[in-house]
C-alpha cells in the first residue's frame, strides 16, 4: 500500500487578487451646501383611511380562558393599553389534541381599519444631512409577509402545548374591542431626500410613536415642497433628516380575526 503524501500548509505570497478598501469616514449620503435646506411654511394633512394589521399571542386555557397575553407587532402602540384589556374579556373554543383541549399560545392576525383625522399643530424641524453625520438605523417595520417568515417557534414550557401540534387551534368566540380611539401627540423621524426642485422623492422612516402613521406621513410629504439646500451654484438635491410632532386623532375599527397556525412569539 501507497504511504499517503503530506501535503506542506500553503503560502500567502501571491499578490491579493481584490481590492482592499477602506470604510468611508465620511457620511456617502452627506452634503455641503450654503444654504441648507428649510421646511414648507405649512405643512398639509388630508384625513385618510388606512388598513393594518396587529399581531398578538393569547394564552388560552383547556378551559377557553385567556390567562397571558403578548402585543407581538402593534402598529398603534398608543392603544397598546386598551387592547390589552380587551383581549383579557376574549373566550375562545380551545385547543384540541389528540385527547381532547389542550393549553397553548393562540396566535391571532387582527385586520384593523384605521381612519387618520388630519394632524393639527403640528411642529417641524429639518437637519441637512453633512459628510460628519452618523448613518442612523432605520425604523424595524417590514411588511406583514417578511415579519411573519421571521418567526420561530420556541420551546413554550409550563407544559403548554407548541401551536404547531395541536389538531385544532384556539379559536375566538367572543371577541369585544374597546382600543377603538386615539387623541393626543404623535411624534416621527426621517431621512428624506429633497431634491433640487424642492420635491421629496425618497422618506426613510427612522422613528414613529405609532408605526400606522408612517406611510400616511410619507404619503402626505408628496405634497410637500421645500426650500432646496443651496450653493453658488443654485439649488442642490440633499438628504435631511426631518422631525414632526404634533396633535392626531384616529379611529380604530377591528373588522376581522384570523387563527394561525403558526407561533408568533419566536424571531
Amino acid at each position: 500500500m501507497a504511504k499517503p503524501t503530506s501535503v506542506p500548509p500553503g503560502r500567502i505570497t501571491d499578490p491579493a487578487v481584490i481590492s482592499i478598501l477602506q470604510v468611508p469616514s465620511d457620511n456617502p449620503f452627506g452634503v455641503t451646501a450654503q444654504v441648507p435646506t428649510s421646511p414648507p411654511p405649512k405643512l398639509t394633512f388630508e384625513d385618510a383611511t388606512v388598513s393594518t394589521n396587529q399581531f398578538v399571542s393569547v394564552r388560552v386555557d383547556p378551559t377557553g380562558k385567556p390567562v397571558g397575553f403578548r402585543l407581538e407587532r402593534d402598529p398603534i402602540p398608543s392603544l397598546a393599553g386598551e387592547a390589552q384589556k380587551s383581549l383579557a374579556r376574549w373566550t375562545f373554543e380551545p385547543a384540541r389534541g389528540a385527547a381532547g383541549p389542550v393549553e397553548t399560545w393562540a396566535a391571532l392576525r387582527l385586520d384593523l381599519v384605521v381612519e387618520i383625522n388630519a394632524p393639527r399643530s403640528v411642529q417641524s424641524s429639518v437637519t441637512m444631512v453633512t459628510p460628519s453625520t452618523p448613518v442612523p438605523r432605520p425604523l424595524a417595520w417590514p411588511n406583514d409577509d417578511v415579519w411573519i417568515a421571521s418567526r420561530k417557534p420556541g420551546a413554550t414550557g409550563d407544559g403548554v402545548a407548541p401551536l404547531e401540534t395541536v389538531d385544532n387551534p384556539p379559536m375566538p368566540r367572543k371577541t369585544p374591542w374597546s382600543a377603538t380611539s386615539y387623541k393626543g401627540p404623535f411624534s416621527a423621524k426621517f431621512w428624506v431626500h429633497v431634491k433640487a426642485s424642492g420635491i421629496v422623492d425618497k422618506a426613510i422612516p427612522l422613528a414613529a410613536s405609532d408605526p400606522v402613521l408612517v406611510g400616511y406621513l410619507r404619503r402626505a410629504m408628496t405634497g410637500w415642497t421645500f426650500h432646496p439646500a443651496q450653493t453658488n451654484a443654485g439649488g442642490i438635491d440633499s438628504w435631511n433628516e426631518m422631525f414632526l410632532s404634533g396633535q392626531v386623532s384616529y379611529s380604530v375599527d377591528l373588522k376581522q380575526i384570523a387563527s394561525l397556525r403558526k407561533s408568533l412569539g419566536g424571531s
